[in-house]
């Protein structure tokens, strides 16, 4: 992936419901990898929905276009609070996010993740696993597949 992810990350928090965000790489069949976001909502709006609504995504789509330019395009977003894992001193361990949704692209949603023994609240991780699976099972069982699965076509 090509594009900076703190600026996406950055475009996406400029939405006045989202108060914090995370962008990972997921794969895609067409491009490889495209970015991927998890966001924490500063509203009540929707709070145990793992996939946003229609209007908000569109308007965070829209966000990213202009702020980062019309090729940048998120390939999803997951909503939900307490799922973004950090370590204790705050950074946001954005290889357990990658490895969560890639192992969703493979279908084995339970498959364990390697997670830094400097993680800040544990718990973040089964929040993320929770809130990937149910965006897969409405989202992304078509939508997103391994980049492996090109090479078959």
């Amino acid at each position: 992936m090509d594009i900076n992810i703190g600026a996406i990350e950055q475009a996406i928090t400029s939405h006045p419901d989202i108060a914090e965000a995370a962008v990972v790489g997921i794969p895609d069949q067409l491009k490889g990898h495209l970015p991927f976001a998890f966001v924490t909502l500063s509203t009540h709006r929707h709070p145990d929905a793992a996939v946003p609504d229609d209007g908000l995504f569109k308007a965070v789509q829209k966000l990213v276009r202009e702020q980062i330019g019309a090729i940048a395009s998120l390939g999803g977003m997951i909503q939900g609070k307490g799922m973004i894992p950090k370590t204790r001193s705050g950074k946001t361990l954005r290889r357990v996010l990658r490895e969560l949704v890639e192992n969703a692209t493979h279908e084995q949603l339970d498959k364990e993740v390697a997670v830094p023994s400097t993680i800040e609240d544990k718990e973040a991780v089964e929040v993320a696993r929770a809130k990937v699976q149910a965006y897969f099972r409405l989202r992304g069982k078509d939508l997103h597949k391994p980049a492996e699965a090109k090479a078959k076509l």
